[in-house]
């Protein structure tokens, strides 16, 4: 499956044409175990593939049209050298389901990693969702050529402009005021925006079922189930390069 070196400029490119729809999940057990999940749904890329691409280049990147398969991180984490032994640690127990069906247009990701006590949430966010860990270090593993030396998109700085913490009783999502300056100064930056500004639209939704009823939310966009213990978060991601500071929020429970 030699596809990710050509998969990966696409992502970064139809990213922005609103090819994505981001779901993400947080389950706390009363211990403090949970797990985290990370489900992103990529089904408009391939047609936007199909549309781009030749018959003849399509065959070439895409051998394998169908693909429905699980990855085991244990099976994978000792191959990758890019990380460290803390950090491996952290992703051992994890997994992805890709599918993917040329034919009917769907192109989805599955991903589930445990975690022992909430102090490993900030860090499996970090973990899994980097550059050095990612999506395109996952299907780089999975098959591309590892012989072939080009670079890939540095796709770690089009991450998250906020700080997310999580502690017994608090949840907090605050803007990183040195992650934005820094990210308004990248050539790309312009281009997000005037995305943004046409009404692109990039769906994130997070999802965290609590051991306990929420008490207080300073911020409306946090949405509760009748019981208080599920909070949704839901936003374009665009609309975070137009106003970051609306999208800050706390949570005590």
């Amino acid at each position: 499956m030699k596809f990710a070196r050509f998969l990966l400029p696409l992502v970064l490119v139809f990213s922005l044409a609103g090819c994505f729809d981001i779901d993400e999940e947080i389950d706390i057990n009363k211990n403090g175990s949970g797990e985290w999940k990370m489900n992103i749904d990529m089904s408009q890329l391939v047609d936007l593939m199909q549309t781009y691409m030749s018959k003849d280049e399509m065959e070439k990147q895409f051998p394998q049209k169908k693909m429905d398969t699980t990855l085991y991180m244990k099976d994978l984490i000792d191959t990758v050298t890019s990380i460290s032994s803390d950090k491996k640690t952290l992703l051992h127990d994890g997994k992805v389901h890709l599918n993917l069906d040329m034919g009917e247009k769907v192109f989805k990701t599955n991903s589930v990693f445990p975690f022992k006590n909430l102090g490993d949430v900030e860090k499996l966010r970090s973990a899994a969702g980097s550059n050095s860990f990612g999506t395109g270090q996952l299907l780089k593993n999975f098959g591309s050529d590892k012989s072939d030396n080009a670079q890939d998109p540095d796709m770690s700085m089009f991450g998250s402009v906020y700080e997310f913490k999580i502690k017994d009783g608090m949840i907090t999502s605050k803007l990183n005021k040195m992650k934005w300056d820094s990210l308004q100064k990248n050539p790309q930056f312009n281009q997000i925006q005037d995305a943004g500004s046409s009404g692109i639209d990039v769906p994130y939704s997070l999802t965290i079922r609590l051991p306990r009823p929420v008490k207080k939310v300073n911020n409306p966009i946090v949405k509760m189930s009748d019981d208080k213990k599920t909070i949704t978060v839901k936003y374009n991601l665009m609309d975070t390069f137009q106003q970051p500071e609306k999208y800050e929020y706390s949570v005590e429970y």
